[in-house]
């Protein structure tokens, strides 16, 4: 009797055990086709393709509705594959700036030999009024009184020279001579506002110009 009740418990723990692996089976299946319905699928044709501006640049995978960039290539033969990035021209309304004009379209009024890359400069005041002038970047703003002159020594090229009467009064600059590093000018009263002067550029070449 003891054995026959032992071996119904041992057989319905058999069967309990099956049954309960089976639930656990189930349960897993179960979960993993939610899981699978949870993951959501990747666009194909994300709606980017079609929002400006990739939508006039870029073209759209093979087997998405078409965009502006990608109608526009297929008019022109090229198919849709791997996305495209068009370059489109930027239009604006701005005028191409104009190059400065050269100096050198200017008529030099001299042409020195610099001496080391230095040229000196005499300047005689023939007016009647002081004159200030001053090598920019080299000396400070000086003074030289009517009927004097005064040579400018060493200075490195390129230079530019300022020229101011005391009276603001019109000046007219006149080369006198050049010889190998030195530029010697007359400064002249004047009464035509043309030929007002009062700028000395000396370029590294050694032309002078005056404005």
């Amino acid at each position: 009797m003891y054995n026959l009740n032992h071996f119904s418990l041992k057989k319905i723990g058999l069967a309990g055990t099956a049954f309960g692996s089976l639930l656990i089976s189930l349960s897993t299946i179960s979960q993993s086709a939610v899981a699978q319905q949870q993951t959501p699928k990747l666009n194909p044709c994300p709606s980017i393709f079609y929002e400006a501006p990739h939508r006039d640049r870029v073209m759209v995978p093979a087997g998405c509705p078409p965009n502006a960039a990608t109608l526009r290539l297929q008019q022109q033969g090229q198919t849709s594959g791997q996305s495209t990035i068009l370059v489109v021209p930027r239009r604006t309304g701005v005028r191409p700036i104009q190059p400065p004009v050269p100096e050198n379209r200017q008529s030099a009024i001299a042409n020195i030999t610099p001496t080391a890359g230095t040229v000196d400069v005499k300047l005689k005041n023939n007016t009647n009024v002081g004159i200030s002038y001053q090598a920019i970047g080299h000396t400070e703003p000086r003074y030289l009184a009517g009927g004097q002159e005064f040579v400018l020594r060493d200075l490195p090229t390129p230079i530019t020279i300022t020229l101011v009467r005391q009276d603001d009064g019109l000046l007219k600059v006149m080369p006198m001579s050049t010889s190998e590093g030195t530029l010697a000018v007359s400064l002249d009263e004047t009464t035509n506002f043309d030929n007002n002067q009062g700028v000395l550029r000396i370029q590294k070449d050694g032309q002078a110009f005056l404005n």
